[in-house]
């Protein structure tokens, strides 16, 4: 038995995240001496070629067979330790070819940083004359660059690092005033960088409540504050960023976003991504407390996204931001939007989630719609094959009860028979700390809330329907809203209101 599928091996998890013309690039690595020397790197690689568009399962057996070191008639047994050996060579050595050529492509896409490489060899060969071309080419590079974000103070202050050691190394007298400008660059390069950093610092103190202390953070916040002069845009939005983060309030988000979207192109896509995944949290953390009008500005966020084309995860569009993405846009009740972001982007998704992502999604847009069968139809074929995301798994539950309960055929006799309670358990038990260390305490909460009041709806509307039982009083239904209002954090909440006034009207 494998201990690692064929399929889900380092190589061909490497191999799932290139794009079609990195994969051909490859090849010709391949097949030049320059790279490799093994044949059977190469038959390997055409064999990848030939699976790599088709959902049929490959394992080591048909990998083995088709690079001739078993016969087509073979079968499991007949793989030896010598066999499972050789393959493992030969996977790790495509392996390697492939991660030399991820490193290359990235220093070929990072101009500056590959030209100062070159200078720093050239450098130490002591070859002082072919440096300068080379500093005025990477200048011209640099100086065309739209951005401005922390990495293009970092290139900045690496080239004027370069241009001071060339002073130095000259004994040229204007070494003094170089300095100066390696100085400048290198502050506002530190300066974004920890920002941006006590950013992710202060979010996930939020997330997952750790309580690590950086007492550099103050002086940093409170140097940028008394130098309101600072006009370098990096610095100033991470430092609004932080305030919203820490802070929580509405009015430095507006602020905010107001800054930042007049200053939004001079942030490559990657950061662009960065930012607006921390607004977007932002607004997730007011919606589940309660403040709906967040919806429409994480809408905004969303939309502002696809704009930059910045919600991709490495070659694919982000499985989580897809899925965020709809269940928003449903929240505003854009069908057609939602219609037309499907088509656009389902097949932009990873082949391995692309199936379950996309399934799932029509089962959100079917419910929104109120066509119950269908989403059974998805809830049933997404059953089948259980998602390694917490998030899915749970979302799938939470589907399923909606569902049960909107389709307006519950009686007294068949609320257990639909499973209701049962899924309520799950999720409920799924969100202990035992079941699931890696949730953290928020979302832990959210669910767990989720479960216990919905729990108390389904009770009052057994009373309801039981012919036998007293029915709830309106005051009692009102102290539930009352309870409802204050419940954070929650999930689901908007649904979980109208839940609650079904119920009050249907006292009336």
């Amino acid at each position: 038995m494998e201990k690692v599928p064929f399929s889900e091996s380092k190589l061909m998890i490497l191999t799932r995240h290139l794009n079609e013309k990195e994969f051909k690039t490859i090849g010709l690595w391949v097949k030049s001496p320059c790279h490799n020397g093994s044949k059977n790197v190469v038959k390997l690689y055409e064999i990848i070629k030939k699976y790599r568009k088709t959902d049929k399962p490959v394992d080591n057996l048909i990998v083995m067979k088709a690079m001739g070191m078993l016969p087509r008639s073979a079968k499991p047994k007949d793989i030896s330790p010598k066999h499972k050996a050789d393959l493992r060579v030969t996977m790790h050595s495509l392996a390697i070819l492939i991660e030399d050529f991820i490193i290359w492509k990235k220093m070929r896409e990072d101009e500056i940083g590959s030209k100062r490489l070159l200078m720093d060899a050239l450098i130490e060969r002591q070859t002082y004359t072919l440096v300068a071309p080379i500093m005025n080419k990477a200048r011209k590079v640099h100086g065309a660059s739209p951005f401005r974000d922390s990495k293009y103070w970092e290139d900045d202050y690496s080239l004027n690092e370069m241009d001071f050691y060339m002073e130095v190394l000259l004994k040229n007298r204007d070494a003094a005033n170089k300095i100066k400008d390696v100085l400048d660059s290198l502050h506002q390069s530190c300066l974004s960088k920890l920002l941006y950093y006590y950013c992710v610092v202060v979010n996930s103190r939020i997330v997952v409540k750790v309580s690590e202390d950086y007492p550099f953070m103050e002086a940093v916040k409170q140097y940028v504050k008394d130098n309101s002069n600072i006009n370098c845009p990096a610095v100033r939005v991470y430092y609004m960023l932080l305030e919203v983060l820490e802070y929580q309030r509405e009015e430095d988000y507006y602020h905010l976003k107001s800054y930042l979207f007049e200053y939004l192109t001079i942030f490559d896509a990657h950061k662009i991504r960065h930012l607006l995944g921390f607004m977007s949290n932002f607004c997730n953390r007011m919606v589940r407390n309660g403040n709906n009008k967040f919806i429409q500005e994480k809408f905004e966020i969303y939309e502002l996204g696809l704009k930059h084309e910045c919600w991709t995860a490495g070659v694919y569009f982000s499985q989580h931001q897809f899925v965020h993405t709809i269940q928003t846009a449903l929240s505003l009740n854009k069908m057609e939007w939602v219609k037309d972001f499907m088509a656009k982007y389902q097949d932009k998704l990873s082949p391995v989630s692309r199936d379950y992502i996309s399934n799932y999604c029509q089962g959100l847009y079917a419910f929104h719609n109120k066509d119950y069968e269908i989403v059974r139809t998805h809830l049933n074929q997404n059953f089948t094959v259980p998602p390694e995301d917490f998030t899915y798994h749970l979302g799938l539950k939470i589907l399923c009860i909606k569902t049960y309960y909107d389709e307006g055929n519950l009686t007294f006799d068949n609320m257990n028979m639909r499973c209701i309670e049962n899924h309520i358990e799950n999720i409920k038990q799924y969100a202990t700390v035992n079941n699931n260390k890696k949730m953290s305490e928020t979302v832990r909460q959210q669910y767990s809330n989720f479960a216990n009041f919905f729990k108390r709806i389904l009770n009052r509307k057994k009373k309801i329907i039981d012919a036998y039982e007293k029915s709830p009083t309106q005051a009692k239904l009102q102290a539930l809203q009352n309870d409802l209002t204050q419940l954070k954090p929650l999930i689901e909440r908007r649904w979980l209101e109208e839940k609650v006034r079904e119920l009050m009207a249907a006292l009336e």
